[in-house]
This record gives structure tokens, C-alpha cells and sequence, in this order.
């Protein structure tokens, strides 16, 4: 409480502040509520999980731009919750979001301390998201920005603490410029005991001239910080270099664009007597894309290479984590088994998803995602990618694209046999109102994916075949000023067989989980969105998520679900 009137006092001075215009105050607001009904196959045996559940939430970030001169800037943001369950006050929470100074030094080094949002490069640090992240209906527009501002993913970023700093010097007479960018944040605090203080320090440099040509460096390393553990003087260290270059063309009004990328990782276990000596692990991209003169086409072939032993935390972290309870129906069946996630949670639930940088290498669901659990920086994998798309010029009334990936193992797991993955996709969006005369709104998305897997195996036994099959449509039809009505049907289906790695806490690969899969899933979306403005929206929908599985048909289950959701920014 006492907290809560010293804020008081902040704001009062704050507010005096804002009549000189040295601070700016902006913020969030959100009210959620899901009211869901569990029904299925399931219930007929199991007899203690809770047929309805309802729970939600509100809650309302306030920010401050504080501006005490021209070079300085502090940002905080602070947020008070309520959650649904919590009476006369005793559910509220009540912290610090985010907090950050930055500023200009010498009118040429900008920096910044407090909160970082870090991006680097898809090999040293960046945050992939490869799970369900393309091609969403509207109708689930609003979730996604929700768990993308929740959880400070922004455009691939990971949330760090720490400082950071860039400058760009210009080199005559020679007609280059050259960017520098330093960064260092603290990854994980001590325990004092047995686990050191984790940082995570890296430096990009950029070399650009007038004709179009770039040459980039790009490295991390994470290492602990000796005797911040009293009893322990293990400590880890992971190191990724990248160089490449890249060359922008004109030709006939068509533009190229040709890059190259290339890197190479270390891994040690420091003063561990039981840690394997790693081998340092490397990778390679070529690329090529164009664009033709209007701009309405565009191709792109890409061709990569990462070995088996290839690390980096920055870029193999995972942000969906397999292992987080969903915020409703955490737990079915009478074993009080945890329910594993759906597509409606992946693409929902902001609790399911984690901000933390893990040096391990962890596990993923071969249904949602098998080529490239890890992004770009999966290892063990090389192969060609061929992408194309086509955009109407006429503001942008219709829009496809399609994609086709070849990949193949370096190094068999288990066997000398190599998987091969297969990876089909193609999307399109249209604004159908414009080509049938409607004065009102009225959009359709469609997205598909396949990815295939097979292996061959040693008398059968070691084979492999796994089909993926996502789709996604999606349809908004505007009804009055404002208010529209939207769609969804989104769909999973997974046929066959894989073997999960299981690995040691060196990422060393030491058994094989066999998982059968026959897996179906859906889910159906239908409501309306009233759009205030385009920062505020209220939605009010159906959604019905339905999982069967044929290997454990009596675990079949459907929840229906009543969502309100409220999202304001200002």
C-alpha cells in the first residue's frame, strides 16, 4: 500500500511535468474473459476434472516518456492486473514493466541502459517464432499482437536487461559508412551457491558504400562470470562468429539482390571433469533474390547448410515452451495428466510462451513444426528453398505467394540413414469486395502447409514417415461502420511416425523416444469485432477446439468457449 501511494505521488509530479511537455504519457488496457465448457469423448470417464471453467482478466499498463533535454529519454511502464478470481482487491498485481534510459553521447553515439529489445541476425541472436506464425486470420489478429506486446517479442527480438550502443562513421573520401553496434545484458542471476551470473555480449559491424555493396560481421558470446558462485567454478561459454556480404543489382529495371552468409560456433563446459569436448560447429547461406520493375513480383532462392554441431543460444531459444500449462483445462483425465497444447493455445495463450534465452536445446512437437524447430539455426540440416509471390498494384486487392523446401540431415541420429523433409506451402489473401462492387469490407485469407518426413530404416525398424498437414482460412465481412463480423478455420492433422531425440545437459543426443502420431485438431472461430479506432477493439466470439487422437480415442475432447476480449492502446 505504501507503494501504491508513493506512485500516487509520482504521478502528481509527473503531471506537472507534462504541462512542459518534457514527459509524454501513453499505455495499455485489456479486459479478457473465457467462459469454456469441456465435452467429448473424454468426459465419460473422466470424473474429476471440471466440466466448465471461467476465468479472465483486467488490467492497465501506464507509461511515461520522460524528456529532461534534447539528448535524453527514460521510458517505464508500469502495470497494475486484476485477475478475474480476485475479490476486493486481493488478485491485483501491481508492478514495473519495463524501464529504460537511452540518450546521445557526443552528438554520435546513441545507447541505451534498462530494458533492451535485442535482434541480431538468424545465427547469433534472434527470436525465430516458426510455430503457427504465418498466415492467421483476422479473427486472431488481436491474440497474436497481444502475446507479441506481452511477452516484448516485437520483430523477432528477445527482451534483455543490460546496455547497448551504436555509431555510424562515415568514411571519406572513400564513400563508405560503417555501423558499429555493441550490446552486453545480463542472462541469468546467481544463486550464490552453485550457479554463476550469465552474460550475454555481442558487436555487429556494417560497411556499406554508394554502389550497393555491404559487408557485415556479426558475434556473440555467452560466458559466466568466475567466483559469482561460491560453490561452483563451472562455467559455460558458447562463441558464434558470422561474416557475409551481399550485393544489390539493377538489371532491365529488375532488381537482385545476392548474399552470403557464413559462420562457425564453440561450445565448452569449463572445469567440468564429466563435459565431452565439442567440436566446433559451422554453417553456410547463399541466396538470391528479385523483384521486378513494379514491384508486384518477386522470387527468391535460398540454399543453407548448418552442422550437427552448430550452438548458439541467441538463435536456437525457443519462445514456445512445450512444457507451460495451458490457462484453462491445465490438467485432464482422472491421473490429473497435463494436457498438452493445441493450435488454439499456440495461437491464444500468452502463458504458454516464454522471454528467456536457454543454453539447451529444447524439445518441440514434430506436428507443429519438424524441418525447422529451431528456425534458420536448426542444426543437422542443409537443403534449397524456392519462394514466389505475387501482390496486385492495384491497392493491393490480392495477394499470393508459395513456397517449396527440400531439406535433408547432415548427420543420421541413431542410424546412418538420413531424414529428408519435404515442405510445400502457398497463401493468399484477397479483397473480394473491390472485384464484386461492395461499398462494404469483405476479405478472405487462405494458408496451407505441408511438411513431409521419411527415413529409411534397417529391416523397418528405425523408419521413419510423418505427414503435416496445417490449414487456415479466414473470412471479415463488414456489416456496419466499424463492426465486422470475421471467421476462422484453422486445422491440424499429423499421420505417422517420428523418434524424438532425447539429450544430456550438454545437448548430446543419448536415446530415442519413439512417438507414434495421428493426431487431428481444429479450430473454429465465429463472432464480431467492433474496431473504435485503430488502436482500440472489442471482439466477442465462439471458438470451439477440438483434439482427437486414434492411438487414445477415449482422450478425445472438445471445449467450447464463450471469449470476450477488450484491447486498447493509447
Amino acid at each position: 500500500m505504501k507503494f501504491i501511494y508513493t506512485y500516487i505521488l509520482l504521478l502528481i509530479s509527473l503531471s506537472a511535468l507534462a504541462q512542459d511537455k518534457k514527459v509524454e504519457f501513453f499505455g495499455a488496457g485489456r479486459f479478457s474473459l473465457n467462459n469454456s465448457n469441456l465435452t467429448g469423448k473424454l468426459i465419460e470417464s473422466d470424473t474429476t476434472t471440471a466440466r466448465k471453467q471461467l476465468n479472465g482478466a483486467t488490467l492497465f499498463d501506464l507509461g511515461f516518456h520522460i524528456r529532461p533535454n534534447a539528448e535524453t529519454e527514460i521510458k517505464a511502464i508500469t502495470r497494475v492486473q486484476n485477475d478475474l478470481n480476485g475479490f476486493w482487491g486481493a488478485g491485483i498485481n501491481f508492478y514495473l514493466r519495463e524501464l529504460y534510459l537511452r540518450g546521445l553521447l557526443l552528438n554520435r553515439i546513441s545507447y541505451q541502459v534498462g530494458d533492451l529489445n535485442t535482434r541480431m541476425t538468424p545465427y547469433t541472436l534472434f527470436n525465430q517464432q516458426v510455430e503457427m506464425a504465418q498466415g492467421n486470420p483476422m479473427a486472431l489478429e488481436t491474440f497474436r499482437e497481444i502475446i507479441q506486446y506481452d511477452r516484448f517479442y516485437g520483430e523477432n527480438s528477445w527482451r534483455q536487461q543490460g546496455a547497448q550502443a551504436e555509431m555510424t562513421l562515415d568514411l571519406q573520401p572513400i564513400k563508405h559508412s560503417l555501423q558499429i553496434k555493441g550490446l552486453i545484458a545480463k542472462n541469468r542471476q546467481t544463486d550464490f551457491f552453485s550457479k554463476p551470473d550469465r552474460l550475454f555480449a555481442g558487436a555487429s559491424l556494417e560497411l556499406k558504400n554508394n554502389y550497393r555493396f555491404k559487408l557485415n560481421y556479426d558475434g556473440v558470446r555467452v560466458f559466466d562470470i568466475p567466483k559469482s558462485a561460491m560453490f561452483s567454478d563451472l562455467a559455460f561459454l558458447n562463441i558464434v562468429h558470422q561474416l557475409g556480404l551481399s550485393k544489390a543489382l539493377t538489371l532491365a529495371k529488375n532488381n537482385f539482390l545476392i548474399s552470403a552468409q557464413a559462420g562457425l560456433s564453440q561450445v565448452e563446459y569449463q572445469n567440468d571433469p564429466l563435459a565431452p569436448k565439442l567440436e566446433n560447429g559451422a554453417f553456410n547461406e547463399f541466396s538470391l533474390a528479385w523483384k521486378s520493375p513494379d514491384k508486384s513480383w518477386s522470387a527468391q532462392v535460398e540454399w543453407r547448410a548448418v552442422e550437427t554441431g552448430f550452438r548458439s543460444m541467441g538463435a536456437q531459444s525457443r519462445s514456445l515452451n512445450l512444457n507451460a500449462l495451458t490457462s484453462q483445462y491445465a490438467y485432464i483425465t482422472n491421473r490429473e495428466s497435463q494436457r498438452a497444447l493445441t493450435l488454439a493455445e499456440v495461437l491464444t495463450d500468452g502463458a504458454v510462451y516464454q522471454s528467456f534465452l536457454n543454453p539447451e536445446l529444447q524439445r518441440f512437437h514434430p506436428a507443429f513444426e519438424n524441418i525447422n524447430p529451431y528456425g534458420k539455426a536448426t542444426p543437422n540440416r542443409q537443403g534449397v528453398s524456392l519462394k514466389a509471390a505475387w501482390d496486385s498494384k492495384v491497392k493491393g486487392n490480392a495477394s499470393v505467394s508459395t513456397g517449396l523446401a527440400s531439406m535433408k540431415e547432415i548427420t543420421g541420429q541413431g542410424t546412418t540413414n538420413l531424414r529428408s523433409f519435404l515442405e510445400q506451402t502457398v497463401q493468399a489473401n484477397v479483397k473480394l469486395s473491390s472485384y464484386v462492387g461492395m461499398k462494404r469490407k469483405w476479405n478472405i485469407s487462405l494458408w496451407a502447409r505441408q511438411q513431409q518426413t521419411k527415413r529409411d530404416g534397417q529391416e523397418g525398424i528405425d523408419a521413419i514417415k510423418l505427414t503435416s498437414t496445417q490449414l487456415k482460412f479466414g473470412t471479415e465481412v463488414e456489416l456496419l461502420p466499424k463492426l465486422d463480423i470475421q471467421l476462422a478455420w484453422l486445422n491440424l492433422t499429423s499421420e505417422g511416425n517420428e523418434f524424438l531425440a532425447e539429450r544430456n545437459s550438454y545437448n548430446q543426443v543419448v536415446f530415442f523416444q519413439k512417438q507414434d502420431c495421428n493426431l487431428k485438431q481444429s479450430f473454429l472461430i465465429g463472432g464480431l469485432n467492433y474496431q473504435f479506432s485503430e488502436q482500440a477493439s472489442l471482439k466477442i466470439q465462439y471458438q470451439q477446439i477440438a483434439n482427437q487422437q486414434d492411438i487414445q480415442p477415449n482422450n478425445a475432447y472438445q471445449i467450447n468457449r464463450l471469449a470476450i476480449l477488450y484491447n486498447l492502446f493509447f
